[in-house]
Protein backbone atom coordinates (compact mmCIF):
# COMPACT_ATOMS: atom_id res chain seq x y z
CA UNK A 1 0.00 0.00 0.00
CA UNK A 2 2.84 2.33 0.79
CA UNK A 3 4.22 1.74 -2.70
CA UNK A 4 1.01 3.03 -4.36
CA UNK A 5 1.05 6.11 -2.09
CA UNK A 6 4.58 6.89 -3.27
CA UNK A 7 3.52 6.61 -6.90
CA UNK A 8 0.56 8.97 -6.45
CA UNK A 9 2.74 11.50 -4.59
CA UNK A 10 5.29 11.43 -7.44
CA UNK A 11 2.68 12.34 -10.06
CA UNK A 12 2.40 16.03 -9.05
CA UNK A 13 6.21 16.28 -8.96
CA UNK A 14 6.43 14.86 -12.47
CA UNK A 15 3.74 17.27 -13.70
CA UNK A 16 5.67 20.21 -12.26
CA UNK A 17 8.88 18.92 -13.84
CA UNK A 18 7.15 18.52 -17.20
CA UNK A 19 5.78 22.06 -16.97
CA UNK A 20 9.26 23.42 -16.15
CA UNK A 21 10.75 21.50 -19.07
CA UNK A 22 8.08 22.99 -21.32
CA UNK A 23 9.03 26.50 -20.16
CA UNK A 24 12.71 25.78 -20.76
CA UNK A 25 11.94 24.43 -24.23
CA UNK A 26 9.93 27.56 -25.06
CA UNK A 27 12.81 29.76 -23.87
CA UNK A 28 15.30 27.82 -25.97
CA UNK A 29 13.09 28.14 -29.05
CA UNK A 30 12.85 31.92 -28.47
CA UNK A 31 16.64 32.15 -28.12
CA UNK A 32 17.10 30.19 -31.33
CA UNK A 33 14.69 32.49 -33.15
CA UNK A 34 16.49 35.58 -31.83
CA UNK A 35 19.86 34.19 -32.91
CA UNK A 36 18.55 33.47 -36.40
CA UNK A 37 17.26 37.04 -36.66
CA UNK A 38 20.59 38.48 -35.52
CA UNK A 39 22.49 36.30 -37.99
CA UNK A 40 20.19 37.49 -40.78
CA UNK A 41 20.88 41.11 -39.81
CA UNK A 42 24.63 40.49 -39.86
CA UNK A 43 24.45 38.61 -43.15
CA UNK A 44 22.32 41.29 -44.78
CA UNK A 45 24.53 44.19 -43.70
CA UNK A 46 27.65 44.50 -45.87
CA UNK A 47 29.19 47.10 -43.55
CA UNK A 48 29.07 44.68 -40.64
CA UNK A 49 30.59 41.88 -42.67
CA UNK A 50 33.33 44.21 -43.88
CA UNK A 51 34.04 45.32 -40.32
CA UNK A 52 34.13 41.73 -39.12
CA UNK A 53 36.58 40.80 -41.90
CA UNK A 54 38.79 43.78 -41.03
CA UNK A 55 38.76 42.88 -37.35
CA UNK A 56 39.62 39.29 -38.22
CA UNK A 57 42.57 40.42 -40.36
CA UNK A 58 43.77 42.75 -37.59
CA UNK A 59 43.48 40.00 -34.99
CA UNK A 60 45.36 37.52 -37.17
CA UNK A 61 48.11 40.07 -37.85
CA UNK A 62 48.44 40.86 -34.16
CA UNK A 63 48.51 37.16 -33.28
CA UNK A 64 51.32 36.58 -35.78
CA UNK A 65 53.25 39.54 -34.37
CA UNK A 66 52.83 38.22 -30.85
CA UNK A 67 53.97 34.74 -31.89
CA UNK A 68 57.10 36.25 -33.48
CA UNK A 69 57.75 38.30 -30.35
CA UNK A 70 57.37 35.24 -28.12
CA UNK A 71 59.79 33.31 -30.34
CA UNK A 72 62.31 36.17 -30.13
CA UNK A 73 61.92 36.38 -26.34
CA UNK A 74 62.50 32.63 -26.02
CA UNK A 75 65.67 32.94 -28.08
CA UNK A 76 66.83 35.85 -25.92
CA UNK A 77 66.09 33.89 -22.76
CA UNK A 78 68.05 30.93 -24.08
CA UNK A 79 70.99 33.20 -24.89
CA UNK A 80 70.89 34.72 -21.42
CA UNK A 81 70.71 31.30 -19.80
CA UNK A 82 73.63 30.11 -21.92
CA UNK A 83 75.63 33.21 -21.02
CA UNK A 84 74.85 32.84 -17.32
CA UNK A 85 75.65 29.15 -17.48
CA UNK A 86 79.01 29.95 -19.06
CA UNK A 87 79.76 32.58 -16.42
CA UNK A 88 78.73 30.20 -13.65
CA UNK A 89 81.03 27.50 -15.04
CA UNK A 90 83.92 29.96 -15.27
CA UNK A 91 83.41 31.22 -11.73
CA UNK A 92 83.13 27.66 -10.37
CA UNK A 93 86.36 26.61 -12.10
CA UNK A 94 88.14 29.67 -10.68
CA UNK A 95 87.19 28.71 -7.10
CA UNK A 96 88.75 25.24 -7.36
Amino acid sequence: MANSDEKTSDIPKMEVSIAKLGEILLGLKQNLCNLHQKIEVIDSTPELQSSIKNYKKDIETRANELEAEVKWLREELKSIRDLLGLKLQNSNSGKS
